[in-house]
C-alpha cells in the first residue's frame, strides 16, 4: 500500500498544500490518518481517489462554500448602510413635518385667521385646513390640496405616524397671533407631540405652548 505526504497529494490534485489542509478542516475532504511518530498526515491511494472524486464532482460545493462566506461578509457590511438610509429617510420626513407646522403658524399670522394641521395615525397622513370652515388649504409649492400621505408619497413612503397628541387631540391649531392650540381651540398648556417610526427608528416633533416653538428629537 502506497503512502503519500501532503505535498505529494496536493501536487497530484493540482491544488496548494494550504488549500488541501483548509478543505480538510472545513470537512470537504476526509481527514487522513496521522503518523504515530511525527503526526504527519499520511494518505493512501484510496484517500487520494476519494479526494479526486470530490474535486471532480464537488467544485460547485467548494464554490458554494466560498460564496456563502462572501455573502456573510456582504451582509455584515450592508446592514449598517441600510440602517443609515432608514435613519436619513425618517429624519427627512420629520424635518418636512416640522417645516409644515411652522408654515401653518406663519399662515395663521399672515392671514389673520386660524389654520390647523391635523394628523391621522390610522392612515399615516396629515392635512392643513382652515379652522373656520375646515376646508383644505393649498400647498404653496405644488398648488394642490395640502395633504401628505406617507402610504403613497414617493419620497417618504413607509413612514409611520405612530401617534399625535396636542392637548388631547390629533390636530394642532394656531390662532391669528400664532399661539398653538389643540383642535378644539384650547391653548396648549404643555408640549404637543407627533411621533414617527420607520424600520426600527423613531423621531418626534414637539410643539411648545405659548410660542409654538417647534423642535425635533
Amino acid at each position: 500500500m502506497n503512502i503519500y505526504k501532503t505535498t505529494e497529494v496536493a501536487a497530484r490534485l493540482r491544488i496548494s498544500k494550504q488549500t488541501l489542509v483548509r478543505y480538510e478542516k472545513k470537512g470537504i475532504f476526509p481527514r487522513p490518518r496521522r503518523n504515530r511518530i511525527n503526526s504527519w498526515r499520511e494518505y493512501t491511494d484510496e484517500d487520494v481517489k476519494k479526494m479526486e472524486h470530490i474535486l471532480g464532482r464537488g467544485v460547485t460545493l467548494i464554490e458554494l462554500t466560498m460564496v456563502m462566506v462572501m455573502m456573510s461578509i456582504l451582509v455584515v457590511l450592508a446592514v449598517p448602510r441600510f440602517q443609515s438610509f432608514y435613519f436619513i429617510k425618517l429624519n427627512g420626513a420629520v424635518k418636512k413635518v416640522a417645516a409644515d407646522i411652522r408654515y401653518v403658524q406663519q399662515l395663521s399670522i399672515s392671514r389673520h385667521e386660524s389654520y390647523k394641521i391635523v394628523f391621522d395615525p390610522a392612515l399615516n397622513r396629515y392635512e392643513v385646513r382652515r379652522s373656520s370652515d375646515n376646508s383644505v388649504a393649498v400647498n404653496p409649492f405644488s398648488r394642490n390640496s395640502f395633504v401628505v400621505n406617507f402610504n403613497s408619497d414617493p419620497q417618504y413612503k413607509g413612514i409611520d405616524v405612530a401617534s399625535a397628541n396636542f392637548g388631547g387631540t390629533a390636530g394642532l391649531r394656531f390662532d391669528w397671533q400664532g399661539v398653538p392650540q389643540n383642535d378644539s381651540g384650547v391653548n396648549l398648556s404643555s408640549e404637543g407631540e407627533v411621533r414617527f417610526t420607520y424600520q426600527g427608528n423613531a423621531f418626534s416633533v414637539f410643539v411648545g405652548p405659548n410660542t409654538g416653538w417647534v423642535r425635533a428629537q
